[in-house]
């Protein structure tokens, strides 16, 4: 009998390497409005949280936080977003727990549109029931629940692929806001080496028990399996 019967995936430095194409935007963002750079160890973090969240924690009051993110978004779709490629091995990992009856999904807090164009581009629809992202910037969408944290949008694609409460259900991710994430919706954390974060940032933030830790994708399904 397998570990799990729910998995979900981030998606920027867990699927897909991502990074370079972030953090050009995200210098396009404080050059285009003026602002100075913030250092580097800022700019690294702008990887996995909301832009709009990050943006406000560099001092973008909500006008330019909303400014800022649409500056990011367009140079996002002209630049950004064709630097992402999907880790070695985890097409392999993918189809081996597909194949093996593991409900999968995606819970990225990337805009809904981007994590939906980016899956499709990597060729990796084919393996998750559902793709979800966050769907708010600064304001909640009309007839939507609203879906601006980790924690938000794990929860959306928990409640599609659960079957029982029973269901066991694991966590793939690669920084603290993925750790916490799991912790506080409940379920078991697998840290990825191989992203952006780091292990102890995951230890910590991760306040349910002991987090699995694994150097590539293959390690993910000797895990799960």
């Amino acid at each position: 009998m397998r570990n799990y019967e729910i998995a979900l995936f981030d998606l920027d430095g867990t699927l897909s390497e991502s990074g370079e194409g972030i953090l050009y935007c995200v210098r396009k963002v404080f050059k285009e409005t003026g602002r100075a750079l913030p250092d580097e160890k800022t700019i690294q973090s702008f990887i996995g949280p909301p832009m709009y969240d990050s943006l406000s924690r560099c001092g973008f009051d909500d006008d330019a936080a909303k400014e800022g993110v649409e500056i990011y978004k367009r140079n996002y779709l002209e630049y950004g977003i064709y630097k992402n490629k999907v880790y070695e091995g985890m097409h392999e990992t993918l189809t081996r727990l597909r194949d093996a009856g593991v409900r999968l999904g995606v819970a990225s807090t990337k805009y809904q549109a981007f994590t939906d164009r980016i899956i499709n581009m990597l060729d990796l629809r084919q393996y998750f029931s559902i793709v979800g992202g966050s769907n708010v910037v600064g304001v909640t969408p009309a007839g939507e629940t609203p879906r601006r944290d980790k924690i938000d949008v794990m929860n959306y694609v928990i409640d599609s692929l659960r079957q029982n409460e029973n269901d066991r259900i694991v966590m793939i991710g690669d920084t603290k806001y993925d750790a916490d994430g799991a912790a506080k919706t409940g379920t078991d954390f697998i840290g990825c080496l191989f992203g952006y974060g780091s292990r102890e940032e995951m230890i910590q933030y991760y306040t349910s028990g002991s987090p699995y830790f694994v150097e590539s994708p293959a390690g993910i399904t000797d895990i799960i399996l």
